[in-house]
């Protein structure tokens, strides 16, 4: 295998994924690239959380999560965010969505190679965490 391969599948899968959801997520009335669509999901996932809280568990800058934010008019720093009812019919959507997408991703993949394939990205994950924490705590 050549050197940077991994990081070119990685980098390709990612772009095809977006490029295979973007068009659902427009015509639902959502702004992609301000992570809406994950903001969503992951609210409808973990329930009611703080502004920080979403903003991590998305890894979407807090400055971004403000502004993408639609937060209540009186009062722009609310501490805790939840869905409303649109926005849970909307993050349904977008649940169904993401399951299309993962359905797209594993046809003709074999149980075994999926697992293999979960063990390998999760140690790719454990690397970028590990890295990740020792940079911190440089800073």
């Amino acid at each position: 295998m050549k050197y940077g391969e991994v990081r070119h599948y990685l980098f390709d899968v990612e772009m095809l994924r977006r490029r295979l959801l973007r068009p659902y997520f427009i015509d639902m009335g959502l702004t992609v690239g301000q992570g809406q669509p994950r903001i969503l999901y992951e609210l409808k996932k973990g329930g009611q959380m703080t502004q920080r809280e979403l903003s991590d568990v998305c890894l979407i800058d807090v400055t971004t999560m403000s502004r993408t934010l639609d937060s209540n008019p009186e009062c722009r720093r609310s501490w805790v965010i939840k869905l409303t009812k649109e926005g849970e019919i909307k993050a349904d959507k977008v649940s169904d969505l993401f399951n299309m997408a993962q359905d797209v991703f594993c046809k003709n993949i074999s149980e075994e190679e999926l697992k293999s394939m979960c063990v390998t990205l999760e140690k790719i994950e454990n690397n970028l965490n590990e890295a990740i924490k020792k940079q911190e705590q440089k800073d």
